[in-house]
């Protein structure tokens, strides 16, 4: 690894200015896996560009309809937020599960994003919760909704030459709820994720959503599953028909691999714990 300068811009304006003229550059965000690709040589770079003096990307604001989070908020300040516990424990369950304090204190969301692993914790979060991605660059600004961003990720994935810059959630009142399956020896990386969204009325389900992690190249959304379960009673969600089916979809996602066995059932449970987690924050779950 042969870094000629690491650069540190006050702005976001700025920021971008120095990503258009250093071409050979990447950003550094919290660097937990940047700097373990560049020393494994897995990139290359000449100009490491550090975000972490620029404050207009660690706001955390409450925009009426919408939460907005800067791309670099640390999962310890995502974790600790009073407006994230309010509106979306999926996100507060996610970041208290991402590694240890010390990666917690460092790694961002946007860095996690970005880096777009398949078992990158908050993504699965982001597709149920209704996610939206603003980048910037110089010669303009691009928004795409989660989903759209990881279903086309070779033509939409970030450019070269923009900054990710802020993630917004619309308030949707509904219960939300992440868990991962780790590595005991590998704490900040998920074996098996799942992240679920719920909105009920008069105990029937409206609207759910389920997100996976680890079972494919990107983090994705079952839209099956939301179909079966719309206007039934809450406890349907956890019934064998649901689960039976999000194991077939695993299973059909990485049915050429050697984990599929253990993924296919150990999806259940991952699946079952974010659902309870959901419920039991919104005080639904009947004992």
């Amino acid at each position: 690894m042969t870094i000629n300068e690491m650069l540190h811009p006050q702005s976001l304006e700025e920021s971008k200015e120095m990503l258009e003229s250093y071409k050979s550059s990447k950003i550094l965000a919290g660097g937990t896996d940047l700097v373990l690709d560049l020393r494994r040589g897995k990139i290359e770079a000449d100009y490491l560009i550090n975000l972490n003096k620029v404050k207009e990307l660690k706001n955390i604001e409450d925009r009426e309809e919408f939460i907005s989070i800067g791309s670099m908020v640390t999962f310890t300040e995502l974790k600790e937020n009073p407006l994230i516990k309010k509106h979306f424990s999926a996100l507060v369950d996610a970041a208290s599960a991402m590694g240890s304090p010390q990666i917690r204190n460092i790694a961002t969301i946007g860095g996690n994003i970005v880096n777009a692993a398949p078992a990158a914790d908050i993504i699965p979060c982001l597709l149920c919760l209704g996610g939206t991605l603003n980048f910037e660059s110089k010669s303009g600004k691009r928004t795409l909704n989660c989903i759209e961003y990881f279903n086309s990720y070779s033509q939409e994935g970030i450019k070269g030459n923009e900054i990710l810059t802020e993630i917004i959630l619309p308030k949707t009142n509904g219960l939300s709820g992440f868990y991962k399956l780790g590595k005991r020896n590998a704490l900040a990386i998920s074996r098996l994720s799942a992240a679920v969204n719920i909105n009920i009325l008069e105990s029937k389900i409206q609207v759910f959503k389920v997100a996976l992690g680890a079972v494919g190249r990107y983090p994705f959304l079952l839209e099956e599953i939301e179909k079966l379960v719309i206007n039934k009673e809450i406890n349907y969600i956890l019934q064998e028909d649901v689960t039976n089916q999000i194991s077939d979809v695993v299973c059909e996602s990485i049915k050429n691999r050697k984990t599929m066995p253990f993924k296919r059932e150990a999806v259940k449970g991952v699946y079952k714990e974010a659902v309870l987690r959901a419920l039991i924050c919104g005080g639904n779950l009947n004992e």
